[in-house]
């Protein structure tokens, strides 16, 4: 006659039914007509992101793609249960970057400025039907260190503290500041005695890189002035502070030649009595 062990086979039943009732609970918070997934995600240049993908039950298939119209918009990975975990890539770029995990949510292993845009997980759900939901990714880049930066300060003795320099000038020097690969937008503008610089004292230029990054200067003519022209950098990607750099310029001293009939002499500007003065009005 058999043994029958009442005790182990009563856990057995207990774990059993646990199981089956936290699985059903898991289930049920996402109704059968309904796709969860992150409605906006903001992504640093170069790192990887996770966008989730969630509904009832097990699924006939699943499609993550790229665009508005999730009818039209192109497959970037699509899975059916006889496929592997990460499913299947469809394209050069999806296939280096995108897959699925076990959750079917896409992976996305580098971001690029390229990946910017509307994602839709589109599931054949466990009764057939056809749902769907999206994610937009906004892409962020900031700067390439060091920024923003006085072109004309390359190789001059730099205040690491202060973030200025000095130029020389006998009457004016053109002065441009920098900031490059960045995304999507940066303010960059000159400060001098507490007056901002608009466009009709400046030249403002941007150029797009190959990668989407953008590089931005803005430059202006400044006179020789005891204030220092300020370069400041707002409105910088991932960052809600300021940067500033700083440039003094300081009038070359100089000598005033003059010449008669008998001999030629050199003489200081502060010697000359009305015949020759250095001194400039601050730039604005």
């Amino acid at each position: 006659m058999a043994l029958i062990n009442v005790s182990r086979l009563t856990v057995i039943g207990v774990l059993s039914i646990f199981s089956c009732f936290i699985q059903g609970t898991l289930a049920s918070d996402v109704p059968d007509d309904t796709v969860y997934t992150d409605g906006q995600k903001t992504v640093r240049k170069g790192d990887s992101v996770v966008l989730t993908c969630r509904f009832r039950g097990t699924p006939y298939a699943v499609y993550w793609k790229k665009g508005d119209d999730p009818r039209s918009a192109p497959n970037l990975v699509s899975w059916i249960p006889t496929d592997d975990v990460t499913g299947k890539c469809e394209g050069q770029r999806p296939c280096e970057i995108m897959e699925m995990n076990e959750d079917r949510s896409l992976v996305i292993k580098e971001v690029s400025i390229a990946e910017e845009g509307r994602y839709i997980c589109r599931v054949s759900n466990y009764q057939g039907n056809l749902i769907h939901n999206f994610t937009d990714i906004r892409v962020f880049s900031p700067p390439s260190e060091p920024y923003p930066r006085i072109e004309e300060c390359q190789g001059e003795p730099v205040n690491n503290v202060k973030q200025s320099c000095r130029l020389p000038a006998s009457d004016s020097v053109t002065i441009t500041c920098t900031a490059s690969k960045y995304f999507p937008e940066i303010d960059l503008f000159f400060l001098h005695e507490s007056i901002t610089t608009n466009a009709t004292y400046s030249q403002i230029g941007e150029q797009k890189n190959v990668d989407g990054t953008k590089n931005k200067s803005v430059s202006i003519v400044a006179r020789p002035s005891e204030t220092p022209y300020v370069c400041v950098a707002s409105r910088i990607p991932g960052s809600p502070a300021r940067r500033t750099v700083s440039v003094t310029v300081y009038t070359i001293e100089s000598t005033v030649a003059m010449t008669t009939t008998q001999t030629n002499h050199t003489i200081p500007p502060h010697q000359i009595h009305g015949a020759a003065k250095v001194g400039y009005s601050p730039y604005l």
